[in-house]
């Protein structure tokens, strides 16, 4: 009974982690709309618009401040999330990132994160024909939030949200959780519970079912790199990739835009990402 409370406790620790993050999202995203709608609003007021146009302008200006609040959520989190996991984590000793990714690694990491794009591309296409009212919903929400558009979001999905999202998910949530599953006698199983449940909150932790569902899914992948090369560097580099390949470069991809691309896409990533593991397996066994 003692170890169930134990375990339990550490699982809540995790959960801590999810909470802690989406209230410093909600917060730092409500300041920049107010504010950001109170500069517009003032603005306005002096340049004597009407009713109309002020209203259109201050709901333009919300807009653009929950942007500048997505980019300011990233850049906090990293003090506050990082000074977690430091103290709160084992105070992980910080070594040159080169031991850590060596030009055979970094080929891997590269390999397995274009195997996650496919893969999250995959589904959203799959959506798009599955669910078409859940996919224009999660459009309308992209275009909303500016992603791939914005250069406030592109500067936040793909230098910084990496390192912050992974220190929380891949770092503080993962050590929670894999204290959660300390002493089972099947070390692989204690792992995969503990990779599921940082992968889930990962997915919990973007809001909307179709992020949350790929999300989960690169979650996966990104806590097996960790777990692989026992570094956050690896799956801080994935994450960099996924979200740089996903910005740049899949947009070129040639695929139709049907259920069978989807289903060209979800297979491919899945052998590419399978590869990938196995690849990175021979990569650490021969340290």
């Amino acid at each position: 009974m003692n170890q169930f409370w134990k375990r339990t406790g550490w699982v809540g620790m995790a959960v801590l982690g999810l909470l802690a993050s989406l209230a410093l999202q909600l917060a730092l995203g409500s300041a920049c709309a107010v504010v950001s709608a109170f500069i517009a609003g003032i603005r306005g007021g002096m340049q004597g618009l009407g009713e109309d146009a002020l209203m259109e302008l201050v709901t333009n200006a919300t807009l653009e401040g929950a942007v500048w609040g997505v980019l300011a959520y990233h850049i906090v989190s990293l003090p506050v999330f990082g000074l977690w996991y430091y103290f709160g984590c084992g105070r992980k000793k910080i070594v040159n990132p080169l031991r850590v990714i060596r030009a055979k690694t970094f080929v891997v990491i590269l390999v397995m994160a274009l195997g996650m794009c496919l893969f999250a591309n995959g589904i959203v296409l799959a959506e798009e024909f599955l669910l078409p009212a859940l996919f224009q919903q999660y459009m309308e929400l992209m275009d909303q939030a500016g992603f791939g558009v914005n250069p406030l979001t592109v500067i936040a999905s793909i230098l910084v949200a990496p390192i912050g999202e992974e220190i929380l998910c891949r770092g503080i949530i993962f050590h929670y959780a894999g204290k959660a599953t300390e002493g089972m006698s099947n070390r692989r199983a204690a792992f995969w519970i503990a990779n599921v449940v940082q992968a889930l909150l990962f997915g919990i932790m973007h809001g909307n079912i179709t992020q949350g569902a790929y999300a989960f899914v690169l979650g996966l992948a990104l806590g097996y790199l960790r777990f692989r090369y026992d570094s956050l560097y690896a799956s801080i580099l994935a994450h960099f990739l996924v979200n740089f390949l996903s910005n740049f470069i899949m947009g070129f991809l040639v695929i139709p835009e049907n259920m069978f691309g989807a289903v060209i896409l979800l297979v491919l990533g899945a052998v590419i990402i399978a590869a990938a593991a196995f690849i990175s397996g021979k990569d650490r066994a021969q340290d």
